[in-house]
């Protein structure tokens, strides 16, 4: 269950962790570089292990479903605004697909774990969060979290583990499988949509917490930071669309609002 490094300077580990909610199993996978170049990270992983893994006509709501929270290519490697964490399951609001994703730090601190993906199948029996670091994974007892709102778990959890851990968690609507319940880090960043902080409910699945201090690595630092310079430069122009939401923003709301169009 130890993740170390594969050498690899990709930006990305090549390995995922894989937890049985039922049976309590934590299993950490290698995945070939191929599955990353068709997919990368983030939703594109999530899409292919939930494809290949997942019974069609599985109950979201139910054992088979499989709930990921996946990693970008980019995050932790100095990129801009590639900080950010997608969960993907089948969504019990639409019976479909659903993603949701949110910024702050946990995207960071569990690919620091060095993987680049967890993903949950099976209904534990009791509450439970799981534990992750560099070292390896764990669940562990979350009976007196359950009936805690986020912002109480989430300090619970960051007093117990520390300023290095961070917290991915549910309130008291996804422990009650609210199809709109989201999933809270940072005291309040919500990863929203679908309904997955319901499907985490129904898994008994209270929390993740990630404490890594790994770092992840490309081959060529110096073109990442060439970059990542020019794309900050470019946005703090006026012409950028920084310089046009900063005049424009709320008019812009405005009308979207009005039209009845909405901004993913």
């Amino acid at each position: 269950m130890k993740p170390e490094s594969t050498g690899r300077k990709k930006g990305y580990w090549g390995k995922i962790c894989n937890v049985d909610l039922s049976s309590g199993s934590i299993e950490m996978e290698e995945l070939e570089d191929e599955i990353y170049r068709k997919y990368l990270s983030g939703v594109g992983l999530g899409a292919k292990i939930l494809w290949d893994r997942m019974e069609p006509g599985a109950d979201p709501m139910g054992p088979d479903n499989i709930l990921g929270f996946t990693t970008g290519v980019l995050t932790d490697t100095g990129a801009a605004f590639s900080g950010r964490f997608t969960v993907v399951a089948k969504s019990p609001a639409t019976g479909g697909w659903g993603d949701a994703n949110c910024g702050g730090y946990f995207s960071p601190f569990l690919k620091k774990c060095g993987i680049d993906a967890l993903f949950f199948s099976g209904v534990s029996e009791k509450p439970v969060y799981l534990f992750i670091d560099e070292q390896g994974a764990e669940l562990k007892d979350a009976s007196g979290l359950w009936g805690k709102d986020a912002v109480e778990t989430e300090d619970e959890l960051q007093a117990a583990y520390g300023k290095a851990a961070r917290v991915a968690c549910i309130g008291t609507s996804g422990e009650k499988c609210s199809f709109i319940a989201g999933i809270s880090t940072d005291r309040g960043r919500i990863a929203a949509r679908s309904g997955l902080g319901g499907v985490m409910g129904s898994k008994k699945l209270k929390a993740v917490v990630a404490r890594g201090k790994l770092r992840s690595e490309v081959s060529d630092k110096a073109r990442v930071k060439e970059l990542t310079r020019g794309f900050r430069d470019r946005l703090k122009s006026r012409d950028s669309l920084k310089g046009i939401l900063s005049d424009w923003t709320t008019s812009l709301s405005g009308w979207i609002a009005g039209k009845g169009f909405y901004l993913r």
